[in-house]
Formats: structure tokens, C-alpha cells, sequence
């Protein structure tokens, strides 16, 4: 799915892609992945955004990953997108 403009770390960014939220046992909340865009054309940045609906499953979700382009950030994206029982630490 493909989403709008957002304010991502004193950004002007775009939610390139956000994965299927899906419920995973032992998680409180449905598990997602984002691919967010930002920074200045040239010098962008694309974050992969591990999250939960769940507040309590902040703190045991794998790191958010920066990327230089990309295609390294779609490539990091769907290995989280198709993993999710593994995210627990």
C-alpha cells in the first residue's frame, strides 16, 4: 500500500510501503513494517520501520534500519515483512 506525506524526523517524508499487519503469537499487537523516505533530494535516506498497533511491544521490536537507497530498503523490508514470528529478541 502506498501512503502520503508524513513529518519524519524533522522531515518532509513519504510511507513508500507498509506491509500486512498481521497478529503473531506472543505479541500483543498486530506486527508491520514501513519504508519511509526522507531527507533532501540527493542526499534521501530510507528508513525500515519495524512497529506494532500495541504500545507494549515498543521495546521488543527489531532496531529501525537506515538505508541509502532504495533498493537496499525494499530488500531489508521484505525479509522483515516475511519473517515476523522472528522478531522476538
Amino acid at each position: 500500500m502506498t501512503e502520503g506525506k508524513i513529518k519524519y524526523k524533522d522531515n518532509d517524508a513519504k510511507i513508500l510501503m507498509r506491509g500486512t499487519k498481521v497478529e503473531v503469537p506472543g505479541w500483543n499487537g498486530e506486527l508491520f513494517v514501513s519504508v519511509i523516505q526522507y531527507g533532501e533530494e540527493g542526499a534521501q535516506k530510507f528508513d525500515v520501520v519495524p512497529d506494532s498497533t500495541d504500545p507494549a511491544d515498543l521495546d521488543d521490536l527489531p532496531e529501525v534500519k537506515t538505508f541509502p537507497n532504495q533498493s537496499q530498503a525494499m530488500n531489508h523490508f521484505l525479509k522483515l515483512e516475511n519473517n515476523k514470528e522472528r522478531w522476538k529478541k
